[in-house]
């Protein structure tokens, strides 16, 4: 099987990145420069992997930028705002995730229409990750600009591999990295999974229990992939798909952000002062290194203001677990201290 990874466990430098190292200063958003250095950080990805696509970078855009979405907007939507090299206005030309991979794409396409063989790999794995957000960071994009950039980065993809002549035999599985502690009514671990092919079952509604193990079941049973190890055996396929394709394509659609909510200026109230000094305590430089749920109230304040947070709802079933967990954990480390004090100085 061939694959080939855009984003994902790749350490990547870009030219404003050195620049910003050269002149002993943080890097501004947006960063649209060309990679200078991409290399992956597992073995296996060695030979799979773009060398344009940026990794994990809040300051890169998925697919636009403040001032591109702006423009656009304004334009009543007759511009396109994808940051691409190619773009036909000068100033949305640059580097963006999903203009760094519709780039390669293209080129499989041509390929194809030229008769030459087919290159698209059998499975592409390719990572938008501004759907992070940097929380209320001045000088950065809102988290709702952030999700839009990612929501529009998603689009179009879809729209231009739905435009292609590999819209017959490709299937895009959507979900999120993980769920971050986000919660919902039910429980905090449920996480959005989106499929997107010609041939999925209009309208159906769908009660079997499925987690991330399942996508990578279907995945597998897709391209004709056996199992990895015994999770994925075991986990129930994604029932949606019917034998005939409706090869309509997709067109993108622009998400709708207040032009005065684009960018984060400076505190309006000591709330928001607050806020933003929590903020600045997480490190965003890396994905999955702020708390959870600190960024998840930055967030929410961000959006709701003051309007209280819904507290984190978990199964029963995990609660016991955790504190199954903590039992064996504080038992362990009795055991371990009892062994270590010497005859005589137990004072416990």
């Amino acid at each position: 099987m061939s694959y080939r990874n855009y984003g994902e466990f790749i350490a990547t430098l870009s030219q404003d990145d050195v620049k910003a190292i050269k002149a002993n200063r943080p890097k501004l958003y947006p960063d649209l420069s060309e990679n200078v250095s991409a290399f992956p950080t597992k073995k296996s990805l060695e030979g799979h992997h773009s060398t344009t696509v940026r990794n994990f970078d809040l300051k890169t855009p998925d697919a636009l930028t403040v001032e591109s979405y702006r423009v656009t907007k304004e334009s009543g939507g007759r511009l396109n705002p994808a940051i691409t090299d190619a773009n036909s206005e000068l100033k949305f030309r640059g580097v963006s995730r999903v203009g760094a991979w519709l780039d390669e794409f293209q080129t499989y396409v041509a390929d194809l229409a030229a008769g030459k063989p087919d290159r698209l790999p059998n499975l592409s794995i390719v990572r938008f990750s501004n759907d992070h957000t940097s929380g209320i960071s001045a000088g950065m994009p809102t988290p709702q600009f952030f999700v839009a950039d990612n929501d529009y980065a998603v689009g179009k993809l879809v729209e231009t591999v739905s435009n292609s002549p590999y819209w017959k035999d490709t299937a895009i599985f959507i979900v999120e990295d993980d769920a971050q502690d986000g919660p919902d009514h039910v429980d905090a671990h449920r996480s959005v999974a989106l499929v997107v092919s010609a041939y999925n079952k209009p309208g159906i509604l769908v009660h079997e229990f499925h987690s991330t193990v399942s996508l990578i079941r279907t995945m597998e049973l897709l391209i004709g992939l056996a199992p990895m190890n015994q999770l994925d055996a075991s986990a129930g396929p994604m029932d949606i798909f019917q034998p005939h394709p409706d090869l309509r394509p997709y067109k993108a659609e622009l998400p709708d952000v207040a032009l005065d909510n684009l960018m984060t200026s400076t505190a309006r109230d000591s709330e928001t002062a607050y806020w933003m000094k929590r903020t600045m305590e997480q490190n965003l430089s890396h994905a999955d290194m702020a708390d959870p749920l600190t960024l998840n109230r930055i967030i929410w304040y961000s959006v709701r203001g003051n309007f209280p947070m819904p507290e984190v709802a978990r199964l029963p079933a995990f609660d016991a677990l955790r504190l199954g967990m903590r039992e064996e954990v504080a038992e362990s480390e009795t055991v371990t201290r009892n062994e270590r004090v010497p005859r005589g100085r137990r004072d416990d």
